[in-house]
């Protein structure tokens, strides 16, 4: 997985609130254990050490894996398997042939990877950006650059090379539409369309 942009969100601020709730949690739990110290004379509790920093990982833990899903937060949930249809295009937009595949994406606050497999090869995505799409029932915009590299079977015809991939994914997270090209060893581009497997 790696780092990727989210537009619109500041996850520095939200860095200051975990630090925040970290200093008044820690206070908390020390004179929690200060209470149960008096009340039960249980000495052993009193060797107990709570730090800010620990409870700052703990909490940043959380948000980091589960907190950053509340809608609250604005930030979509794109993580699970999508099936791709998809179709390279001729230089005047004509389908030249078609193709299926399957996008897996997983996600944290923090952290992406979107994986693209094919029948020949296989792209991850190395750096991503995420923001809203403009009007008031639009979805998300997803932009990656991904690195492809074929089956060892077809490398033979098939060349590794770069690409890069914009999504536009509707209110709903179930569908998407996307257009890609790629440079390099295979200069080409074309459409998909994404439906999200529903669990």
């Amino acid at each position: 997985m790696h780092d990727y942009a989210v537009f619109g969100h500041n996850r520095a601020s939200i860095g200051r609130w975990l630090g925040i709730a970290s200093v008044i949690l820690t206070g908390a739990i020390s004179s929690l254990i200060s209470w149960v110290y008096e009340l039960t004379g249980f000495q052993a509790i009193t060797g107990v050490a709570v730090t800010t920093g620990v409870v700052y990982f703990g909490l940043h833990w959380l948000f980091n894996k589960f907190a950053w899903k509340i809608p609250f937060f604005k930030i979509p949930n794109l993580s699970g398997l999508w099936k791709v249809a998809g179709a390279t295009l001729t230089e005047n937009g004509e389908i030249k042939y078609q193709w299926d595949a399957e996008i897996d994406i997983e996600q944290t606050w923090e952290k992406i990877v979107i994986c693209l497999k094919t029948e020949n090869s296989i792209s991850e995505s190395y750096t991503a950006t995420l923001a809203k799409a403009n009007g008031s029932q639009a979805g998300w915009r997803l932009s990656y650059s991904y690195s492809n590299n074929p089956n060892i079977e077809q490398s033979h015809e098939l060349y590794s090379h770069r690409g890069y991939c914009e999504l536009l994914i509707d209110k709903s997270l179930e569908f998407a539409r996307a257009a890609y090209f790629n440079s390099n060893g295979r200069r080409t581009f074309g459409k998909m369309e994404l439906t999200r497997n529903i669990r």
